[in-house]
Parts: structure tokens; C-alpha cells; sequence
């Protein structure tokens, strides 16, 4: 078994944008003390605690998930490998996407337009790519398979320019343009009851831990796990969590937009409906 680096930081931040569509960086938020401190992450198998940051996303509407409430941590999980046998490929850190059912009214899908991830990065951090991905869950799996499904399927890349400043900053990196959409996500109903659950995947293309994936404590729900994909080692997935208090939880910076998607039979219904009101204005 491998560890990833953890890195613990100090406070909040600022800012930062794919897809074809999406913006460059946006406006910095104010910078923040210097940050420090390293730590491994642990195993961990389902089913998984969720943590409830606070009180949850109730708006706009178009926005399915958010977790923003940046916390004084960052995690860039390296190369990959083992320490007899380091690797040479970055892994992938996923995370759940839990979506309350009363969000989803009854959809069992929903069409992502518009995904936004925050990255922390120091003064000094070198450029690098972030690469995004999405799968679906499934749950009741046998050791050693795990929720996330394989092969997952790519959303984008966005490369960021190396920094030259003192102070750390968070930049947004931005996949989609809030109106075509990204790709339609199947829901997992059973990962978290009460939620529709999909996964996203976040690739650095550099093991410098001056870049990292920004941690968050809310508002929305989220579970305190990550999944690990790693082409170094056999098996290539795994779960983790970063251990008991104080550690924070494995949950990270990131919104979802778009839509549910109606179920066929809703949507029969409604044009059932609609077939009827049409037949009655006609008489």
C-alpha cells in the first residue's frame, strides 16, 4: 500500500477557470498566511460516515451540489507507486457528489453543465494541468472493487500558469459554461441514503505539493472518503479518509450545475397532461 501527502494549511483564499466555453482565472480572493505540515492518509471501507458542514445549498437552482467552505488544507496525492517501487503516473483523487433527493425531485440523473474545482496554490507553485474526470458509483462491491466504476470518463483539462508571488491563493478552475451540457450522470441512491451520488475525479499533472486540491467543511453534505486511482499498483483503486480529529475530513472544493433529469415515466406523464389540456381547449 502506498501513502499520498496530505498537507495541512492555514485559512482561506482567493480564485481561478475548461471546456471550450469556460473562463481563465477569476479575480483573487485576499491571500492568506504561509501553510505547512504533512501527513498520510488511511484505508477505509463502507459504509461511510457523511458530514453535514452547516446548513445546506438552497440556491440558485441550477446549482445541483456545493462544497466551498475552504478549511486550512490541501492534497495532491503524488506519483503513485509503492515505496519499494515508487510510480511514475499521477494518481486521480475522487470524490462523492451527493445530491439531496429533495434537490433531485425523483430524477434518477442529471445533466452537469457546469463544474467548478478550487486549487490551492503557494507562492511559489510550478504550472501544472488539472485534468477532470467523472464516473458512476455502485455499491455492494466485493474487496478489492470499491463504489468507484471503471473506466471513468474525462470532462476536460485546464493548465495553470507556474506562480510568483508570496502569498498563497486559491484559483477556480472552471469546466462548462452553466448551459450546454458536460455529460449526463447516472445517480448511485444507495452510496448515501437520502442523496443521488455520482463521483469526480481531479488529476495533477505535477506531484508539487505547492498545488493541491482545496479541503471544505460544507455547506452541502459529503461523505468522508476519497477514492485513489493508481496505474502504479494492483489493485488500482482504493478508499481512504485522513484519519480522526483533528484531521479534516476528505472532502473538497467543488460546485455542480445543471439539471435533473426527469424520469421516462414523469416525462410520459407529462405529456399525457399536456395531450389533455390540447384536447380540451380544442372541444
Amino acid at each position: 500500500m502506498r501513502t499520498g501527502l496530505f498537507v495541512l494549511v492555514a485559512a482561506c483564499a482567493a480564485v481561478g477557470s475548461i471546456h471550450s466555453t469556460a473562463s481563465a482565472i477569476d479575480a483573487p480572493l485576499p491571500p492568506t498566511p504561509a501553510e505547512s505540515l504533512v501527513t498520510d492518509r488511511v484505508p477505509v471501507t463502507g459504509p461511510y460516515n457523511l458530514f453535514t458542514g452547516g446548513t445546506p445549498m438552497t440556491g440558485p437552482e441550477a446549482i445541483l451540489y456545493s462544497n466551498t467552505i475552504e478549511t486550512g488544507s490541501r492534497f495532491n496525492p503524488g506519483p503513485g507507486g509503492t515505496t519499494a517501487s515508487p510510480g511514475t503516473q499521477q494518481d486521480i483523487t475522487f470524490d462523492d457528489i451527493p445530491i439531496p433527493n429533495a434537490r433531485l425531485g425523483g430524477a434518477t440523473a442529471v445533466d452537469v453543465t457546469k463544474v467548478t474545482v478550487g486549487i490551492r496554490r503557494a507562492g511559489t507553485a510550478p504550472a501544472t494541468d488539472v485534468n477532470l474526470f467523472w464516473p458512476t458509483a455502485t455499491t455492494n462491491v466485493t474487496d478489492p472493487d470499491t463504489e468507484l466504476d471503471v473506466p471513468f470518463n474525462p470532462i476536460g483539462t485546464r493548465s495553470l500558469a507556474p506562480r510568483a508571488a508570496a502569498a498563497f491563493t486559491t484559483e477556480l478552475v472552471v469546466f462548462g459554461d452553466g448551459s450546454t451540457t458536460l455529460f449526463t450522470a447516472p445517480l448511485n441512491s444507495t452510496l448515501f441514503n437520502g442523496f443521488g451520488s455520482f463521483m469526480l475525479g481531479l488529476q495533477f499533472s505535477s506531484a508539487d505539493t505547492n498545488n493541491g486540491w482545496r479541503l471544505t467543511s460544507g455547506a452541502d453534505s459529503n461523505g468522508d472518503v476519497m477514492w485513489i486511482y493508481d496505474t502504479d499498483v494492483t489493485p488500482n483503486e482504493g478508499a481512504f479518509e485522513f484519519g480522526p480529529a483533528p484531521q479534516p475530513n476528505a472532502t473538497f472544493y467543488i460546485v455542480v450545475e445543471g439539471t435533473p433529469v426527469p424520469e421516462p415515466a414523469s416525462l410520459g406523464l407529462v405529456g399525457a397532461l399536456g395531450l389533455m389540456a390540447l384536447r380540451r381547449r380544442r372541444a
